[in-house]
Order: structure tokens, then sequence, then C-alpha cells
């Protein structure tokens, strides 16, 4: 077993050394072979999903996710809690207990204040958002569903959406100026403003590409959870950020897989084992675990069997 007068750190000879010098010259080391190595095997990096970008790419995909902004069946729109009141993704009383803390309206944020907006620079967008506002809530639906119903027919035509006429009213006219928003670069801005002096909040551009264009984007990449998920590397058939594993682990357990607050049980697993390993060395019982398992015994065996074998001896220090 241990003992002082033979720890194996009496067994080393002490030299002078420079530690500043040591300690620059690894760190310059690791420094070029690090960069050598991003320059040879660099990792390509891929171009975030920006709104303007998916609206010239997706012209009419992006026309039906402003539509199912405005007409309330976007993924947002029915999201629930921290968001708004509806009840699309609540998944336990913790989410209904903390309320809406962010308020995001779909119909109002991401459609109608954008539009005008930039009513302000171009004014033949007026008439068209006074018309529908103007309109009963049932005659907004009936627009809403024809427009609907005229985008599954729809051609797209040099970055245009072309759209066989029908009884939609002044969403087809909205609806067109917010691709042309989108795809001009401007619907960002128009998304994030904030009445701050500094704008830090890029929640709404983000929740507008909510819904299936981030789920196309992310299925290319084999980042679905029914895919490899978050610890898959992109264009590269191995696992990428690895320590995740045991994030994703959690949700592999049947009772958290098949629950409702899966997303609640997981966090709230992960929060319980990191308590529970912080306070282990205070635990009764717990915190003499190593000693009862014996598994640095195994560790150190071949030290113990060169210097400390049973029949030796602790050496006498000399004065």
């Amino acid at each position: 077993m241990y003992h002082p007068r033979t720890d194996v750190t009496h067994r080393y000879r002490y030299v002078s050394t420079d530690f500043v010098k040591h300690l620059l010259g690894t760190t310059l080391v690791v420094t070029v072979v690090t960069m050598a190595l991003s320059a040879i095997f660099h990792e390509p990096v891929r171009p975030a999903l920006k709104i303007d970008t998916y609206a010239n790419q997706h012209p009419r995909t992006f026309m039906s996710v402003a539509l199912n902004a405005l007409n309330g069946q976007g993924e947002i729109a029915d999201y629930g809690p921290p968001y708004n009141n509806g009840t699309g993704s609540v998944q336990d009383v913790v989410q209904k207990w903390v309320g809406i803390i962010h308020p995001v309206y779909p119909k109002t944020d991401f459609i109608l204040n954008p539009l005008k907006q930039a009513s302000h620079l171009d004014p033949q967008l007026t008439p068209a958002l006074d018309a529908f506002e103007a309109a009963a809530p049932a005659q907004q639906t009936k627009w809403e569903a024809a427009f609907a119903t005229a985008l599954a027919h729809a051609r797209v035509v040099s970055g245009q959406v072309l759209l066989p006429p029908g009884p939609y009213g002044p969403v087809g006219p909205m609806m067109q100026d917010m691709l042309k928003l989108g795809q001009s670069g401007l619907l960002t801005g128009a998304l994030n403003r904030s009445p701050a002096d500094y704008q830090f909040d890029n929640q709404n551009s983000l929740l507008f590409l909510q819904g299936r264009p981030l789920q196309d984007a992310a299925s290319k990449l084999e980042l679905q959870g029914n895919q490899w998920g978050i610890i898959h590397e992109e264009n590269a058939p191995y696992p990428g950020p690895w320590w995740m594993t045991i994030v994703t682990a959690i949700y592999q357990i049947p009772f958290i897989a098949n629950a409702s607050a899966a997303d609640a049980l997981a966090l709230g697993s992960g929060m319980f084992l990191f308590i529970l390993l912080m306070v282990a060395p205070w635990l009764p019982g717990v915190n003499r675990l190593p000693r009862f398992l014996g598994i640095h015994r195994l560790i150190w065996a071949s030290y113990y069997r060169k210097y400390q074998s049973a029949s030796s001896k602790p050496p006498e220090q000399t004065p």
C-alpha cells in the first residue's frame, strides 16, 4: 500500500528547468501543428441558412412558410409557451408554468409588421394590407384557403411564383410582397427590429424558418433525430461531437423516449446526475465506493508489485 517514505515522487531526481520556456515552446508547437492539420484536413464550413438565400432558392416553399405564419398553421403559430398560448408543442406542466416569456405571434410579427415597415418605402403595399386587416376573420380565412389551393398548382419561373387566378383577394399581393421582401434580404432586419439601442435578439428571424426549411436542411445533413442526429459530422461517415453521445443516450431510455415531456425528463435526468456527482464526496456510503471497489489497486498493480511487495519494509530515512 501507499507509504510516504516510498512514494513514487521520492524516486525522481529534481533538476532545474525553465517552465516559461517549455510552456511557450509547447504552445508554439501545438499551434503550428493544429494550423497545419486544419489546412490539410479542414472541416468544410457550411453557410448559415439565411432567409434571403432560402427565398431565392425555394420561392414557393418560402411563400408556403409565410402563408402558414399568416393563417396560424405554422410550427410556431401553435407552439405554446414560452412563445404564445398555443398547445402544439406543450410537453408538460412545467412548460405551462413558465408561461409566455418570449411572446411571438407569427401573423403579426412575421407578416403584417414587416409588410407595414416595407410600405414606408413602397406605398403600393398599403392597399392590400388595409383590405386584409379591414376584413372579418372569416373572410381572411377564405382568402388564405383559396391562396393555399392556388399555391399548390403554382409554377416557379426565374425565381418568381406564378399562381393561377383565384378568389384570394389581398392575400395574393401580400404573399408576393413577402417573397420580394425575403429575396431582397430586408426581411431579416424587419423581423429582428427592437426598440433597444443595440440589437442582439435574433429570435424572430430564427423562428421564421422553423418547420420545413430547417427540417429539409437537417435531413440533407442526416442531423434529424431519426438519423444520426446531433452527433453527426457534416459530409463524413463517422460521428463528430462524440461527447454529445451521453446527451443523446438519455433519449434512448424507453421511459423518456416515449414520454410526452421527453425534453424536460432528459434535462432533469442530466441535472440530477450532475448534482449527484458533485455532492458524491459528501454522501455517506457513496464516498467510500472507491475504497471498496479497489479500482486504484488495479491501476497501480505493477507499481505495488515492483516497489511494495509484502516482504519489503520502508527504507530508513537518513538525517
